[in-house]
């Protein structure tokens, strides 16, 4: 199979109930299957774990925390971009949409007229992470809901709200699209020479699917902001973004969604649990996007999808990175499975699998 394709040209557009055939990918199932084939496909396209894993505290943790990131950047809302009554609306509408009705109801009664816009900032965030159903875990001392707390309080402290105006598709309409948790189902249209027949064309179309934490203004231009938690944000982790193709997809994702070109973002950075040293828990690193990234973009996105084309109905015979066998600390849960002595063994192993499905566009 030939993985280096001759794709001659790569076109964007918002995905339509027409598209709903088409196979989805998202950034963690693209980054998966280039981690493991073999995990990858059986733990995101096929959506089957094994029975009785652990909870997945980091991801659960930084979950918890994106909720309070989304409820700070609902308060940038409320308290820059209201001036008028249609614009209390806009508000409404999507913190209702964000939250749930129930839900937004109990972080808006925290909220206190006669307090700092700090204070109600800081009830308000505490509030979307206090509902937001995460829990401690009596093996993880660093993922808490008082660690995520401070962090957030910290986060809340250094988010400029006049620097980065949110995105708003449409001051003038109550239902407006606007910067905040957008979901977004794209179709990616591949146009590739034929092998075989070199003077034709073939055409593969694929969705792909995310959410963009926060779309703000950076001055005239149009600009993602991506939230990220981790236990060490030093130099070499902000450094990672410079090149991620996460960041490069979004800004695509941005363009198609809004029609505004995409080239910057933000990557911003808050530490579970919070240093000492307090100002070192939150990092913010500036990228730009060219059109070389976007380009090799399109072909790590279309290599990729070629990869789990090839091996989603034959699973035993996808490639193991054995390198990945240890993520995070952790043994990978597949080793039981990828260890096994036939093939028999394996889809036996396969048919126990539990089935637990996740995808951006049901949060």
């Amino acid at each position: 199979m030939d993985l280096l394709p001759n794709i001659t040209n790569v076109s964007f557009r918002m995905a339509t109930d027409e598209d709903k055939h088409l196979p989805t990918y998202d950034n963690t199932k693209l980054m998966n299957i280039n981690t493991c084939p073999t995990w990858g496909i059986i733990r995101y396209s096929k959506h089957l774990k094994m029975p009785g894993s652990q909870r997945a505290m980091p991801l659960e943790a930084g979950a918890a925390a994106h909720e309070g990131f989304a409820a700070m950047r609902w308060m940038h809302l409320m308290l820059k971009h209201t001036d008028d009554k249609v614009g209390k609306m806009i508000a409404e509408n999507a913190g209702v949409n964000i939250f749930g009705g129930e839900r937004f109801g109990k972080m808006l009664d925290t909220i206190n007229g006669g307090a700092s816009d700090r204070t109600n900032c800081i009830n308000f965030v505490l509030e979307g992470l206090y509902t937001s159903g995460f829990y401690d875990d009596p093996s993880d001392r660093n993922r808490t809901v008082s660690n995520i707390s401070e962090s957030l309080i910290a986060y809340i402290d250094r988010y400029d709200m006049d620097r980065y105006p949110l995105w708003i598709r449409d001051v003038t309409d109550p239902n407006s699209d606007v910067g905040i948790e957008i979901a977004f189902d794209i179709v990616v249209t591949f146009s590739v020479e034929n092998e075989e027949y070199e003077c034709d064309t073939d055409i593969h179309e694929y969705r792909f699917t995310g959410k963009l934490d926060g779309l703000h203004w950076n001055r005239d231009k149009l600009c993602i902001i991506e939230e990220k938690t981790a236990g060490n944000i030093g130099d070499a982790w902000l450094a990672q973004w410079v090149m991620a193709n996460q960041i490069t997809g979004y800004c695509v994702a941005a363009a198609t969604f809004t029609g505004e070109p995409c080239m910057d973002a933000i990557v911003s950075g808050t530490k579970l649990p919070l240093p000492k040293v307090v100002s070192e828990g939150i990092r913010k690193e500036v990228v730009t996007r060219n059109e070389l990234m976007f380009r090799n973009w399109a072909h790590w996105f279309y290599t990729t999808v070629q990869l789990e084309r090839a091996y989603i109905d034959n699973v035993v015979k996808a490639p193991k990175y054995t390198h990945s066998c240890s993520r995070y600390f952790r043994a990978c849960s597949f080793i039981p499975f990828c260890a096994s002595e036939s093939e028999e063994d394996q889809l036996g192993i396969l048919d126990e699998m539990q089935l637990d499905e996740w995808s951006p566009l049901d949060e």
